[in-house]
């Protein structure tokens, strides 16, 4: 096998088709946590840092009225969403931009969205080791894209009356939303995910919109596992049952 072989992966029983690299970055499960939290309608959406293109792929699936475009930075993680387009047949509904996401809080005729979406890098440069693949280092740390920067593009780019939607790391709860506020985006929703119901939580889902004002009472944990299986609600995100 050879450093760039990729694999093709499905979800929702087949209905969705993603290819990733084999020792690149690789997707978790928070894209389909984050598009099962925000639910449709989507509109018309940007996701900023599409990597190999899942979360866009579940938006559309969600919601088949959805149109969209998905910036990637990496040209090879780009490619690999493309080839998602063509396998899930939405070429009509989505288009992969590569590029680098910031470039958009400069240009003043960029069209709006109803909804911005984004799994972002996690980690500061300073937090954990930067891994030696230049995608995992890139798509974990925020070598190109610091939490400053995409919540200030999410707020240039999202229209009045629409909304951004985030996953994110717990432990940076409080960051998260001064980012948010300091770009103009107040906290509408949000929820803290759990591996079990036994362990702290590990990530954070958000809905924030253009505005200010409080942040409200979170809403109830979701859990992500159930003993040795997905959660009940997790298998519904996954259409393993009703």
């Amino acid at each position: 096998m050879t450093a760039d072989a990729v694999t093709e992966d499905t979800l929702l029983q087949g209905r969705i088709h993603f290819y990733q690299p084999v020792r690149g970055y690789r997707t978790s499960i928070d894209p389909v946590l984050l598009s099962g939290f925000l639910g449709p309608p989507h509109g018309r959406f940007l996701e900023i840092g599409t990597g190999c293109g899942l979360l866009s792929f579940l938006l559309l699936l969600a919601d088949p009225d959805a149109r969209g475009e998905a910036i990637e930075i990496q040209p090879s993680l780009a490619v690999l969403a493309e080839r998602g387009v063509q396998r899930n047949g939405c070429q009509e509904r989505l288009r992969i931009v590569v590029g680098d996401a910031r470039t958009l809080v400069a240009n003043d005729e960029a069209e709006r969205f109803d909804t911005v979406v984004s799994n972002p890098p996690y980690r500061t440069v300073g937090s954990g080791t930067l891994s030696a693949n230049e995608q995992r280092r890139l798509s974990n740390h925020e070598v190109t894209l610091s939490l400053d920067d995409w919540t200030q593009v999410a707020a240039r780019m999202v229209r009045p009356g629409g909304r951004v939607g985030v996953v994110f790391p717990a432990e940076r709860e409080a960051a998260l939303f001064v980012a948010l506020h300091s770009a103009g985006l107040v906290v509408r929703r949000f929820r803290r995910v759990r591996p079990s119901s036994e362990r702290p939580p590990i990530r954070l889902l958000v809905q924030a919109e253009p505005g200010h004002g409080p942040v409200p009472e979170p809403e109830a944990d979701l859990c992500v596992h159930e003993g040795s299986q997905f959660s009940a609600e997790v298998r519904r995100m996954l259409g393993e049952s009703p």
